[in-house]
């Protein structure tokens, strides 16, 4: 565990060395939870209660739209910081801003490319061949073009499947809201009929009774002693009073009211009553109108005429929107067609473009690998352009990279074709390649190195010596002719302090750098050949 450390590297080629399990490897590990590796409480040093990480980036101003997409304000000098607790939550920052993982992710693959002890399987990756032909092709405009229509592509597709799924519902579902909408329309009902059909009812039903209380009404109202005769002898005394004394009128106006009112009572009950009779057939029409009626709003659950009337209104739009739906479609499909055949011209385009791009591509790879002691290896990319439909987010080509390290052999895919050794020649050869035409500003190899040893780690330690010229170069290494190349020399050291193991970072000046080179030629003990031998790697008369 490393208790507190500070680094700050130059650029040009740095190094760091160090025996088996002197914690090399944390600080890769730190750099990577800083640019947003999955975080647990298993990286705080036991007996303390947080982790914190920080570094500063030196970042490009075309980065800016980044900045502004996750609403960060923009510094070429950007401070990132990364706080883990132990119980395993964390809070990420930049510039002392709150900022989320994915703008960490995002910063990371534009600032830094980290080649692990696993990164050889990236040598199959189609995504990783592809980033590397594109970079040599030029080909971000057509990329941006191919994206945008891919998404269109996709977009468009979804919302097909969606409005097919829904048409073939309609279609099964069309018959049942055309018959449903004829049985309702044909019902031909008015809103609020069931009530009055109701009310019409109840009177037919109990048209006898209804005629006999009304006569007896009439005779409340139009016999002699009447109520009505009353009403008028009061009006009239009323009238005699006022006439009398004054100060009755308003009664006068009152009880005049209510005979009128009487009076006409009288007269609609007995119109009413001329015409009331009892009509059979009549009762046996309301009767039906009320059973259709009601069998309509059990049959299809509904409480009224009027959401009868509300759900054939509904299935009138259904029964329209099927016919509009089939059109709709039909534009679909055609939109479809033309962004098909767009995506088909553009990852052509690409295709095209990774072909021209590829020669150039393997005779860098074929150059650095003969200058790694493989004169003989031979190395083809096969773009193995995809059927039709099978649109990825690069194009429709799956490049394999073929490869030989002898001669009379035959190609075969990397990861079946080379050994360890072998793997970490190409992978430097093609990660050289990526130096010399991405814009990333630092690499870092963690024991690219890995089955080499002799004349071929000299030869390694040159081109990652080149590469340093062009940017900043990061290595992790247990050999000493990759150490001698560097500008920088870092040693790791373990130690125990206080009953805890400890990780320290040195950075080392020529002396140390010298016995160091000389303990890694000849192991712990230092001899006086072993340090010539460290003075010549590294040039030092």
């Amino acid at each position: 565990m490393i208790k507190e450390l500070k680094l700050e590297f130059t650029s040009g080629l740095s190094v760091i060395t160090g025996e088996t399990g002197a914690g090399k490897s944390i600080m890769l590990d730190a750099l990577q939870l800083l640019l947003g590796a999955r975080a647990d409480s298993s990286v705080i040093r036991k007996g303390e209660k947080k982790c914190v990480i920080e570094g500063v980036f030196h970042i490009d101003k075309s980065l800016k739209s980044l900045f502004k997409e996750y609403d960060v304000d923009f510094e070429e000098d950007t401070i990132l910081r990364r706080e883990i607790s132990d119980n395993g939550k964390s809070r990420s920052f930049a510039n002392d801003t709150p900022v989320t993982l994915p703008f960490l992710k995002a910063i990371a693959q534009n600032v830094v490319d980290i080649h692990s002890q696993h990164a050889f399987l990236s040598l199959k990756s189609s995504g990783f061949i592809l980033d590397i032909l594109d970079g040599l092709a030029g080909s971000e405009k057509q990329l941006g073009s191919y994206s945008t229509a891919l998404h269109e592509y996709k977009e468009l597709s979804r919302l097909l499947e969606k409005e097919e799924a829904d048409v073939k519902q309609s279609k099964e579902n069309l018959d049942y809201w055309k018959f449903k909408f004829t049985e309702i329309e044909a019902a031909n009902l008015e809103e609020g009929e069931e009530e009055s059909v109701e009310n019409d009812l109840k009177i037919l039903e109990n048209s006898g009774e209804v005629r006999e209380r009304m006569e007896r009404i009439l005779q409340y109202l139009n016999s002699e002693d009447s109520a009505l005769d009353k009403l008028i002898s009061a009006e009239t005394e009323f009238e005699k009073l006022e006439r009398l004394t004054g100060g009755f009128s308003v009664f006068v106006e009152r009880i005049r009211a209510l005979r009128l009112e009487a009076e006409d009572v009288a007269a609609e009950v007995e119109k009413q009553s001329n015409t009331m009779s009892f009509d059979k057939s009549k009762l046996v029409e309301l009767q039906d109108r009320q059973n259709l009626i009601y069998g309509l709003l059990k049959k299809y659950n509904l409480v009224s005429a009027k959401d009868l009337l509300n759900e054939a209104a509904d299935l009138k739009g259904k029964i329209s929107g099927a016919a509009y739906s089939e059109e709709r479609l039909e534009e679909f499909r055609n939109k479809k067609k033309v962004l098909h055949k767009s995506l088909l011209d553009l990852s052509a385009q690409l295709s095209k473009a990774r072909k021209k791009a590829a020669p150039q591509l393997i005779k860098q790879i074929v150059d650095l690998l003969a200058q790694l002691k493989m004169s003989k290896a031979r190395v083809e990319v096969d773009l193995c352009f995809s059927p039709n439909n099978n649109f990825s987010e690069s194009g429709q080509d799956k490049p394999v990279l073929m490869f030989s390290a002898n001669q009379g052999e035959d190609l075969k895919a990397i990861e079946d074709a080379a050994s360890g050794g072998e793997l970490s020649r190409v992978m430097l050869a093609v990660k050289s390649c990526m130096a010399k035409h991405f814009t990333l500003p630092a690499i870092i190899f963690d024991e690219i190195d890995t089955g080499v040893s002799g004349e071929v780690a000299h030869k390694m330690g040159l081109v990652l010596q080149e590469m340093g010229k062009n940017m900043q170069v990061i290595a992790i290494s247990h050999l000493p002719q990759i150490a001698s190349k560097a500008q920088q020399h870092y040693r790791v050291e373990k130690s125990i302090a206080n009953g805890m193991t400890e990780s320290k970072v040195y950075l080392l000046n020529e002396q140390q750098r010298i016995e160091e080179i000389a303990q890694m030629l000849s192991g712990d003990k230092l001899t006086k050949k072993s340090l010539e031998n460290a003075k010549e790697l590294l040039g030092i008369v």
